[in-house]
């Protein structure tokens, strides 16, 4: 950053001097009477005030951004060096040429008309994109343009802008101003200050207001230098006080940022917030930014095979031209993300541990409460069969005669109890049970009816689906029949047929004794679709269970 400012201040430091040089000489060309000294004095003059404008102009191609507003400054540069160059040309080689000599002179009001309306252009170029088109309506200012020009180089004939008392012949040293000439400078004057109000009220740069003032100081300066030109300065150099006056207002714009350029690359680097360095090929620091850490010569050299690591800092490198650029890692705050990460999933573990323990009571508790609500309707279901159960127990206790045949009506029900509440479990799972699990229920309670010394024989035909709610009702019928007589029986034929969803139950129950119809329990007519028939000592069951409403053959 020190360097860049004492490059710039040695290049402002160099220019200032030449153009007082040329000033000077300027001074000495306009005071000698020697013609040998006034040409060669006259000539280094003008070789530096050309030479530095073309260094400005060089450095205009280079620093500025936007293609249209480059161009047009380029065009400024180009008629100030004409200006320059017809001003040499009229004073040293034309000073008594008729009428050659005079529109030389008329030229100088080339440049003093048009710049003014190159800056015009320029205002209406600034914060516009580089593709930006100036609209038509702009065009019709090269009217005025050309009307002033015309007017200008038609002088001879009306003597408008410039008048000449004594003749037209003697127009170098005798001649006076028209009105004509008043309009010239007021498109001069106007023109410029549209330039530098506009360019300030278009800006939106930050920094300096007195940096920024600049262009209109400037502008100030020089229509006071223009009024009183005639009376207190009259051997300065006119044209080249107005090139330095409108060289110094551009450059104080583009200086100040009314113009952008690409230039103030070190400030920006100085306040950039990436950490970051630049140092020539020694490894002297050229560029430092704010927030960039001092390195010893030793560590910014070790980055050239690796990065360094230093505290909590790593530092990279890479090669450019002249140098090498080295910037920053900063990795606190990474390590304070790391040690925030490991903390949190720390306890996301933990939680994790306690989220899966709850969730492993939440399910248990669910299962427990399955298990009971289970229970409990199972347990609602046979509890008659439970209650007779219990007391058949009782009754073997308290008769130890009857224990045996108490033992098998136990078993009966045992059987009923355990096949009943494996229909109510199969439920929970699916409505639909193959009706072979009937099959299975009839075939357990008839084998423990056999252990009564009871004749028993199931015919069945069970190959389809079966709803649970009828291979309940039909279990619990014959369940129902089977206590109903369980002490008179001596036989027990169940025919069992399922198919396409319908049930067809015989159950013919034999007894030692007589059957009394009037003796038969009221459960059977719950059923709509049950019949029974009795031949002496036997009593024939039919039911039918069926989707559609069935009845009996």
């Amino acid at each position: 950053m020190q360097r860049v400012q004492q490059r710039s201040a040695l290049y402002l430091t160099a220019a200032g001097v030449l153009v007082f040089i040329s000033f000077l000489l300027f001074e000495v060309y306009f005071t000698s009477q020697s013609a040998w000294v006034r040409m060669s004095f006259g000539l280094v003059s003008q070789v530096i005030r050309s030479g530095l404008l073309i260094v400005w102009c060089i450095s205009i191609h280079n620093r500025i951004l936007n293609k249209q507003i480059r161009q047009y400054l380029l065009w400024v540069g180009a008629l100030m060096l004409l200006w320059l160059n017809v001003r040499f040309i009229k004073w040293d080689f034309l000073h008594y040429t008729d009428p050659l000599g005079r529109y030389i002179w008329y030229a100088f009001y080339i440049p003093m008309l048009v710049i003014p309306l190159l800056g015009v252009f320029i205002i209406q170029c600034v914060d516009k994109p580089e593709n930006y088109v100036l609209p038509k309506k702009m065009k019709l200012l090269y009217i005025p343009l050309v009307l002033l020009l015309v007017l200008v180089f038609t002088n001879d004939l009306h003597e408008l802008v410039f008048v000449f008392p004594n003749g037209i012949k003697n127009y170098n040293f005798d001649y006076g101003y028209s009105f004509g000439f008043y309009i010239v400078c007021a498109w001069f004057v106007i023109l410029g200050f549209y330039f530098v109000i506009m360019l300030l009220l278009k800006n939106r740069t930050p920094g300096r207001r007195s940096v920024k003032k600049m262009p209109i100081v400037i502008m100030t300066v020089a229509v006071v230098f223009w009024v009183f030109y005639k009376r207190i300065m009259t051997s300065v150099d006119l044209v080249a006080i107005n090139c330095l006056l409108i060289t110094v207002l551009l450059e104080s714009a583009i200086q100040s940022g009314l113009i952008r350029s690409n230039t103030g690359y070190h400030e920006l680097f100085e306040i950039s917030t990436v950490a970051a360095q630049i140092v020539d090929k020694d490894y002297q620091v050229c560029y430092l930014s704010s927030c960039a850490d001092d390195f010893s010569e030793d560590i910014m050299r070790r980055t050239e095979q690796k990065p360094v690591d230093k505290d909590n800092t790593v530092l990279n490198s890479k090669e450019i031209p002249g140098g090498r650029i080295l910037w920053q890692n900063d990795l606190t705050r990474l390590k304070q993300l790391m040690a925030q990460l490991t903390e949190t999933q720390e306890y996301l573990n933990e939680n994790n541990v306690l989220l899966k323990a709850e969730l492993e009571l939440k399910e248990n508790k669910v299962r427990l409460d399955e298990k009971n609500r289970l229970y409990d309707r199972i347990a609602s279901e046979v509890y008659s069969q439970l209650e007779k159960a219990e007391q058949l127990l009782q009754l073997a206790e308290e008769n130890p005669e009857k224990t045996k045949e108490t033992l098998l009506q136990i078993c009966v029900l045992s059987a009923y109890i355990k096949r009943r509440s494996n229909l109510l479990l199969l439920n929970e799972e699916n409505p639909s049970i193959q009706s072979k699990e009937l099959e299975y229920c009839f075939r357990e309670s008839l084998k423990n009816i056999e252990l009564n010394n009871v004749l028993i024989s199931l015919d069945s035909v069970c190959d389809d689906m079966l709803s649970v709610e009828f291979a309940v009702l039909a279990y619990d019928l014959f369940e129902n029949i089977v206590e109903a007589f369980i002490e008179n029986i001596n036989a027990v034929l169940v025919h069992l047929h399922c198919k396409n969803g319908d049930v067809r139950l015989r159950i013919q129950i034999g007894c030692e004794d007589e059957i009394n119809e009037d003796a038969i329990p009221e459960f059977a007519v719950e059923y709509n679709e049950i019949t029974y028939d009795i031949q002496d000592n036997d009593i024939v069951f039919d039911v039918i269970l069926s989707k559609g409403g069935g009845t009996n053959d």
